[in-house]
């Protein structure tokens, strides 16, 4: 059983991490909601001072950390390529300063103990698929700001890689709600732009995941693309 630290469960993907991930392993949960989970932290680690609060908790309930999973990010405000520097300032907020804080605090208060860390991308972040602008460019500073984390601290046993999903579907997220509004233009998207014509199944996201998990660390500075064949 290892001890897996998941950032962002509190809904679509995050939370769907939790369900299947809890049934073998030790969760414990930082989320901007309140999640009723004895391991359940609720945080906001975009904020600095409770991102460093919220580790120091955790330290105070275990002493090592096998995996952590950051899975935060959204993409809600469709910006125009005329994007505010407040538009980008809130995007990075959202998507890239709490990964800051995490290997922050981390190293604060776990001392740089060796653990596998998971960072939750997207495409968006490697190639441009017309994604919002401010999401496309804060996911690209977090997965160089992660390659550059994982050459530093992979001396320390501090492995991390990244996952970039293309265009998943669950219930209750972006393109769920999108579908609902307009399924053909949704249809005719993801034909015209996936090769194999599908969504990216989160299943698929979540095996990866044990796969690092199980395989204690052997992948280091990975980033793994999952996406149908979309950025090819």
């Amino acid at each position: 059983m290892k001890k897996i630290l998941i950032c962002g469960a509190s809904r679509n993907l995050g939370k769907y991490f939790f369900e299947n991930l809890k049934k073998k392993h030790q969760v414990f949960l930082f989320s901007r909601k309140k999640i009723n989970y004895k391991n359940s932290i609720k945080t906001d680690i975009s904020d600095h001072k409770q991102a460093n609060n919220s580790f120091k908790s955790l330290k105070n309930q275990i002493s090592k950390i096998d995996t952590i999973i950051f899975c935060i990010g959204n993409s809600k405000k469709n910006y125009s390529k005329y994007a505010k520097t407040s538009d980008f300032e809130n995007s990075f907020k959202n998507n890239f300063y709490p990964f800051v804080n995490l290997i922050y605090s981390y190293l604060k208060h776990f001392r740089g103990k060796p653990v596998n860390i998971i960072v939750i991308s997207s495409i968006a972040g490697i190639k441009n698929i017309n994604a919002p602008i401010t999401y496309s460019i804060a996911k690209n500073a977090l997965n160089f700001y992660s390659s550059i984390m994982s050459k530093e601290l992979a001396k320390n046993k501090i492995y991390i890689n990244i996952i970039s999903p293309g265009n998943i579907l669950l219930k209750g997220n972006n393109w769920d709600k999108k579908i609902k509004k307009n399924k053909k233009k949704v249809t005719n998207y993801i034909n015209n732009n996936v090769p194999n014509k599908k969504f990216c199944n989160p299943a698929h996201l979540l095996d990866m995941c044990k796969l690092l998990i199980e395989k204690n660390n052997s992948f280091v500075g990975s980033n793994i693309v999952i996406d149908g064949g979309q950025i090819l």
